[in-house]
């Protein structure tokens, strides 16, 4: 990778900050910092260096590939737990920011809302990382996005489908947010596929047309999934609640959604073999973990050839390096 490094100290928040240029450059460092290891050359980027990881709720892989990638770049991770002092309502994140960075080189937040995330960035002298809250997970969508870049070199007119299922619990649209961000800017052909009322937040659809408009991709709506699996390169497998619900913070689950209420009406929605079986013969099917297995997604399509899953879970590590090693 490059010397010079002109995202020293900048916070990830959402990928409205970042370039297009920028955000491929994360990306090839991804895969060089994965070949890097593959063939066991050190890559001591932030030796010295130290990360504090602060969690509202548990994650194994956002906990391991963070904690992991700190140690292979030679630097340290500090682990803060839900039940950890820091939390929002034992001390002002005013406070806790100001003085943690004076003790590490970058702070990773996962945050319920997103407002706090900000606030922690207001105060913070150190780059802040959102990993994941209810209106973005930007380390994700660029671990997404690496699965069919990796294999292509490009996502220009990669047919990239968002596909909605039912899921018994309702998920925030974090994922879906951070996914327009930076594939609009990306020259994808971006598909959403989701039932009537699952609409993102239109201010963001309206960002993301006007992204997909500068940089030469698309961006379409469709309410039905065979429509959208057609000729896919990539399915990614991503139930959400509404927006409506969904902005109340990931603490409130939108347990009001449709959804939820009359699951009846949605549960056909699930990504099975005749869904894939209408994409491109080589699609790359993805789902971010955990999975409500037989609900979502089947097992046999999960377990498939056509499955990229852990693939993908892998990249976390990669792409987090990436990131950890411009940014601190």
């Amino acid at each position: 990778m490059s010397s010079k490094r002109p995202m020293k100290g900048r916070d990830l928040l959402t990928w409205r900050d970042y370039t297009r240029e920028e955000i491929l450059k994360l990306l090839d460092t991804a895969i060089e910092l994965k070949d890097k290891l593959q063939k066991g050359e050190p890559h001591e980027l932030l030796k010295g260096k130290n990360l504090a990881m602060l969690f509202e709720w548990e994650s194994t892989r956002t906990r391991t590939s963070f904690e992991v990638g700190m140690e292979q770049l030679g630097g340290h991770a500090i682990y803060y737990p839900p039940n950890a002092s820091w939390g929002k309502g034992k001390e002002p994140l005013k406070h806790k920011a100001s003085v943690l960075s004076r003790y590490v080189d970058g702070i990773m937040y996962r945050a319920f809302n997103f407002s706090d995330q900000l606030e922690m960035a207001k105060w913070a002298d150190v780059p802040v990382i959102n990993a994941n809250s209810e209106a973005g997970h930007p380390c994700q969508a660029l671990s997404d996005f690496m699965v069919p870049y990796e294999r292509k070199r490009t996502l220009k007119r990669v047919r990239y489908v968002m596909m909605w299922a039912f899921c018994p619990y309702s998920k925030p649209l974090g994922l879906v947010n951070s996914t327009l961000e930076a594939g609009t800017k990306l020259g994808m052909d971006l598909v959403l596929a989701y039932p009537e009322g699952y609409d993102p937040n239109p201010e963001m659809m309206e960002y993301a047309r006007e992204q997909a408009k500068k940089h030469g991709s698309t961006l379409t709506v469709i309410h039905d999934m065979e429509e959208a699996a057609e000729n896919a390169d990539v399915i990614h497998v991503k139930g959400w609640a509404p927006d409506i619900y969904a902005t109340k913070g990931m603490e409130g689950k939108g347990t009001e959604a449709p959804h939820i209420k009359e699951p009846k009406k949605y549960k056909h929605w699930i990504v099975d073999d005749h869904i894939v079986s209408l994409a491109k013969k080589d699609v790359m099917v993805e789902h971010a973990l955990p999975a409500a297995v037989g609900d979502e997604v089947t097992d046999k399509v999960l377990d498939g050839p056509n499955s990229v899953i852990y693939e993908e879970a892998e990249n976390r590590l990669h792409t987090q390096k990436a990131i950890l090693s411009y940014l601190l």
